[in-house]
């Protein structure tokens, strides 16, 4: 793993770092490290997250880090993976993020990721999964 994947996963263990990581933005190539670890697209990601691709490869171009909204999209994907990974294993977490889930009105998990409502959603199905109340 990346040195800067595993400080960004290392920093959103802490509310008070991933809000400053929030502030400050993230850069391109940490996020595009972390969604290879991942086998996920960045462009599929973009737009599932409703993410002006010209804005991120504008934003990757010139090196500069991603505004906090945009990163805070990011955020909202990272720790869902991370809790969906500890709840339902590495190898199914990601099938489930794509996979249409009865309890989200049969929504995909990853295409919820791009609002705060939407995230809380997910990780409330993620917890019901893990209590066994899921349905």
């Amino acid at each position: 793993m990346p040195a800067n994947v595993a400080n960004l996963l290392e920093n959103l263990k802490d509310p008070l770092k991933e809000m400053g990581l929030i502030r400050s933005g993230l850069k391109t190539k940490v996020i595009e490290s972390f969604l290879t670890q991942e086998n996920l697209l960045v462009k599929d990601v973009l737009e599932r997250l409703h993410i002006p691709s010209s804005t991120y490869f504008s934003k990757k171009k010139h090196h500069q880090p991603l505004d906090s909204y945009t990163t805070e999209k990011f955020v909202r994907l990272i720790s869902v993976l991370i809790m969906a990974s500890d709840i339902l294993g590495k190898a199914e977490a990601k099938n489930w993020l794509y996979r249409k889930v009865p309890s989200l009105g049969n929504e995909v998990p990853l295409n919820l990721l791009d609002t705060e409502i939407g995230h809380r959603l997910v990780e409330q199905a993620l917890l019901q999964i893990k209590y066994g109340m899921y349905g």
